[in-house]
């Protein structure tokens, strides 16, 4: 079948009405819901082959119409239904059997149960079947402001980051709907692409300040001067008749948000002859008239990419700019982890290495002095770093805090790693108090093999697991090839497979330091990055809860 005109869009009073009340109904008190088609359940056995497809709510009825055209003859095909929204969804899979997932977005893939899905390209597995762009939804005078930045998610993030801007961010849970997790997203992706992963985490976790996250209702309306809502068009499209007639809707001039409803098979669907067939002919359904109109009365467009046609729909600009790629794991971690504590828990030591010349400064002659825009010495702003890291970790995580200290054993234990609550956060702030920096000398690489083996034999299963390490290198340890070498040997010794622990290194305002590290540590996977000033050296604490500091 091909794809019918953008003529044919034009949605009905009855289907409208229908958006209309799903676009601002509620949801559940979760902020998500279940629905089941007990209709198709009921007359299961009717038809020789039955899909059961979890879908995100706000595409359920094109699967419902897609089914319908599916359900005669004698080789008909019943689809059940399932409605599930954001990570919830990852747990409906395997409790509903399910042999195709449909959610809002392609980024959810990484939410699924190990090898669940099927391969991309099997079956079609990962092709966009819909899309609906997000916009930046506010008041004129607000919009005027993002305007002059250039009308750009990076221009809205920069407003959203200013301490006094007055500019604040209202979006769904990104933990419920892909109208949170991409609209959140599009925000850090500006930066993380602009200045790097450091930055978009440190700027993610400032934003959530300013930000009223909305868990109940479908769209992020807002209702105040000076708010932003990130709404998709096809919640904006059944809404535009209530809508405030002096609005802004921007779309972003640097790149497109958009949501993209993936169809993914189950890998064991894909294996079996019957259920392969049948989703194959379902597949092919929606580029079926009926349900080609089923995604324009949804509000969404299909993959010709043309605006369903809706009353007042002039009002919303039309995306030119190229779209964000899709969230890749570790960026969905940040958004996950600055929104939730709990993807913050972590078993972290921190070890910190600042030499002095003697005299007790820690920016001595000759070597690396404070980063650009420090206008506090190094040990003050790990001091702050640790203290803001500790307070972002939530109970029930692990902490350990340790020194680079000249002699046997080369390091010392300020605080042995231990369980994370109000008194051993605390007591690890006494600890911070007692940083100093340290004669130059060696001892760094023997407190990161020793840090290693610590964290790997603590392991903790529920956690990410890590060893960070802050060094202004001024014993030159990275220019000690053979060195570099011994720390890689039993590094790798140490590594167990089952036990996977992370090592970090940030060396503070030396590139040359770290680039070199950087090529030595390749192979035990380490992450090696320098920070220049003071907000980077933040952003790299900030980030270590948010997964690691690792791609």
């Amino acid at each position: 079948m091909g794809k019918h005109k953008a003529g044919t869009r034009l949605i009905g009073p009855l289907l409208r009405g229908l958006a209309l009340l799903l676009a601002v109904g509620l949801v559940g008190s979760a902020g998500w819901y279940v629905l089941r088609n007990n209709a198709a359940k009921g007359a299961e056995g009717s038809c020789p082959t039955t899909l059961h497809v979890v879908t995100a709510s706000s595409f359920a009825t094109v699967v419902s119409a897609a089914g319908r055209t599916l359900r005669s003859g004698n080789d008909c095909i019943l689809v059940d239904t399932t409605s599930t929204d954001g990570r919830p969804a990852g747990g409906q899979l395997s409790q509903s059997r399910a042999d195709l997932w449909i959610p809002d977005d392609a980024a959810w893939d990484v939410i699924a149960p190990p090898q669940f899905l099927a391969k991309k390209d099997t079956l079609d597995a990962y092709a966009t079947l819909a899309t609906s762009p997000i916009y930046m939804v506010t008041d004129p005078a607000t919009g005027d402001r993002i305007n002059a930045g250039g009308g750009s998610w990076l221009a809205l993030s920069g407003l959203l980051n200013t301490k006094g801007s007055g500019v604040k961010m209202v979006v769904r849970n990104p933990a419920m709907s892909g109208d949170g997790m991409v609209a959140a997203g599009a925000v850090g992706e500006a930066v993380w692409l602009e200045k790097g992963m450091d930055a978009s985490s440190l700027v993610l976790t400032n934003v959530l300040g300013v930000t009223r996250t909305v868990n109940h209702d479908l769209a992020a309306i807002p209702d105040a001067p000076g708010e932003v809502g990130l709404i998709p068009e096809y919640a904006l499209l059944a809404t535009l008749r209530l809508a405030k007639a002096d609005r802004r809707y921007i779309v972003g001039s640097d790149h497109t948000a958009l949501l993209r409803y993936t169809w993914l098979p189950a890998a064991a669907a894909a294996a079996d002859p019957k259920k392969a067939a049948a989703l194959r002919r379902l597949y092919a359904a929606f580029t079926s008239a009926e349900g080609s109109r089923a995604i324009a009365e949804a509000g969404l467009r299909g993959p010709d990419n043309l605006r369903p046609i809706f009353d007042g729909a002039n009002v919303l600009p039309e995306p030119t700019a190229k779209p964000f790629e899709v969230l890749q794991p570790h960026h969905v971690q940040h958004i996950f982890a600055t929104w939730d504590p709990e993807d913050r828990r972590s078993n972290l030591l921190i070890i910190v290495d600042l030499a002095t010349n003697g005299t007790g400064s820690s920016a001595p002659t000759g070597g690396s002095s404070p980063p650009p825009g420090n206008k506090a010495p190094p040990i003050e702003v790990l001091r702050d770093g640790c203290n803001v890291l500790a307070g972002l970790m939530p109970v029930g995580s692990r902490l350990g805090l340790w020194e680079v200290n000249p002699g046997s054993p080369g390091y010392r234990k300020l605080m042995p790693t231990d369980r994370l609550d109000d008194a051993s956060r605390a007591a690890f702030g006494k600890q911070v108090g007692k940083l100093a920096a340290h004669k130059t000398g060696p001892g760094l690489f023997d407190a990161i093999v020793a840090g290693y083996q610590s964290v790997r034999d603590d392991f903790q299963d529920d956690m990410f697991n890590q060893v960070l390490v802050f060094t202004d290198d001024q014993n030159k340890d990275s220019a000690n090839a053979q060195a570099v070498n011994d720390l890689v040997q039993k590094l790798t010794g140490l590594q167990d497979p089952n036990k996977p622990v992370k090592v970090s290194v940030v060396v503070l305002g030396k590139k040359e330091s770290a680039d070199r590290l950087k090529d030595a540590l390749k192979p035990v996977d380490a992450y090696v990055d320098n920070a220049l000033q003071t907000s980077d050296v933040q952003a790299a604490f900030i980030h270590v809860v948010a997964g690691g500091l690792h791609e």
